[in-house]
């Protein structure tokens, strides 16, 4: 069996199309992170609020992206299981991100946040769980690549939004975000045909051959899934579960502060503050898919504590020399310590699942706890910058992720234990 998975190709066309509807996602939540905040700031003074607040999205994907993932794996339609959720999300999410820019208080402003968050979150999990739908699994840190290069160029281009356009029109910038995100939807469709993914067939065969549709339900439920996982005799898949809500914790508090703390400690206006991420989308766009390779070729969870290690190390260094530069250079070495740990995460969870049908279902318990964390992690962070200040952000950070990167030491394997005998 091993001997036939390693000499398929490489689908990296394929790759791409469905990595493009990861940018559609991606291009507009960067753009938001940067800049939402600092609407947000105009009512409220407290950080710890604002981050609370801008945890929202992620509260919400504690709920809605593990049923959307369970739901996705037994939906079936003409166009597939999981493009569905993608057609309808896209343009309705663009509507309420751009209308962020249009609010009038803080009342305005809220129910547009709620009304952006709560559409995008029903097709992230589908959007994501289209990659192993189509990628053999000896592929998938290659392809994840192309998912995360892609948040690389939509980190690009939302810092070029926000430097060339927020401080001329903020809605104009918010308008140009949305309208990318609705073209990509057409390439989507064009390119992505998904009842011509090797595991959506295999499951349309096996039904048609008499497995009844009501038992696949039974078999994939959330609740089912995860209690598997608690009781499997090696606990790699639950540490890896806690590592990844520390990881998220600590980076969401960073790229929802990013922008107010540039502001704060370094002096820049808001357009110039919210382009830093560029030189982050940048190191991100070069170091990711030959870092994919050498993980897959040598060992992801190695590649894992590296990156972690790289991000620690530039925190602390961040801190102990507060200069502009300095904080490029920590941005620049985030994205590539972010790279090494985001890409093989999940493609180590996709791993762990018993079988292609239950890939959305461990996407979304992927999901819940990185949600989890990031409901809370700007808050955390704004928390602790309330009780120390801006200046102590990057250090209280770097100690959530060493936290994580202790526990990558306790897991045990990359894959399934049955897949390796």
């Amino acid at each position: 069996m091993s001997e036939t998975k390693t000499k398929e190709k490489f689908p990296a066309k394929m790759a791409f199309f469905i990595s493009i509807a990861i940018f559609a996602q991606e291009i507009t939540w960067n753009f938001y992170d940067s800049q939402v905040p600092v609407s947000l700031l105009k009512y409220i003074t407290s950080v710890a609020i604002v981050g609370l607040i801008m945890g929202l999205d992620n509260l919400l994907g504690l709920f809605v992206e593990p049923l959307i993932g369970k739901h996705s794996d037994n939906t079936r339609t003409r166009f597939g299981r999981r493009i569905p959720y993608i057609m309808v999300g896209i343009p309705l999410a663009a509507i309420f991100f751009i209308l962020i820019a249009f609010e009038t208080s803080l009342l305005t402003l809220m129910i547009f946040i709620l009304g952006y968050v709560t559409v995008m979150l029903l097709f992230k999990a589908p959007s994501e769980s289209l990659l192993p739908d189509f990628i053999p699994e000896e592929h998938r840190s290659k392809a994840n690549a192309f998912g995360k290069i892609m948040t690389s160029v939509t980190i690009i281009v939302a810092a070029l939004i926000s430097l060339l356009v927020v401080d001329v029109s903020l809605q104009l910038a918010f308008i140009i975000t949305g309208i990318i995100s609705i073209l990509c939807l057409f390439i989507i469709l064009a390119t992505v045909k998904e009842k011509n993914a090797k595991s959506y067939q295999l499951i349309l065969k096996e039904e048609e051959l008499g497995l009844e549709h009501a038992q696949q339900k039974e078999k994939i439920t959330f609740r089912d899934t995860f209690r598997s996982i608690r009781k499997e005799k090696d606990k790699s898949t639950l540490i890896i579960l806690f590592a990844i809500f520390c990881a998220s914790l600590a980076w969401s508090g960073v790229r929802a502060l990013l922008t107010p703390y540039a502001m704060e400690v370094y002096g820049l206006s808001r357009g110039t503050a919210g382009s830093l991420t560029l030189y982050g989308g940048v190191a991100f766009l070069i170091f990711a898919y030959p870092l994919s390779v050498l993980a897959e070729k040598y060992n992801r969870l190695l590649f894992i504590k590296l990156g972690f290690i790289l991000i620690v190390c530039s925190m602390i260094l961040g801190f102990l020399i507060q200069t502009l530069l300095m904080l490029i250079i920590v941005i620049i070495l985030l994205s590539i310590g972010w790279a090494m740990i985001n890409i093989n995460m999940i493609v180590i969870i996709w791993g762990k699942a018993p079988s292609s049908k239950e890939i959305g279902t461990h996407t979304g318990i992927y999901y819940l706890f990185y949600y989890a964390a990031a409901a809370f992690g700007p808050a955390l962070i704004g928390l602790f910058t309330d009780l120390t200040s801006w200046y102590y952000m990057l250090l209280n950070t770097a100690l959530i992720y060493a936290i994580a990167l202790i526990l990558m030491f306790f897991v045990k394997s990359e894959t399934r234990l049955e897949k390796n005998l």
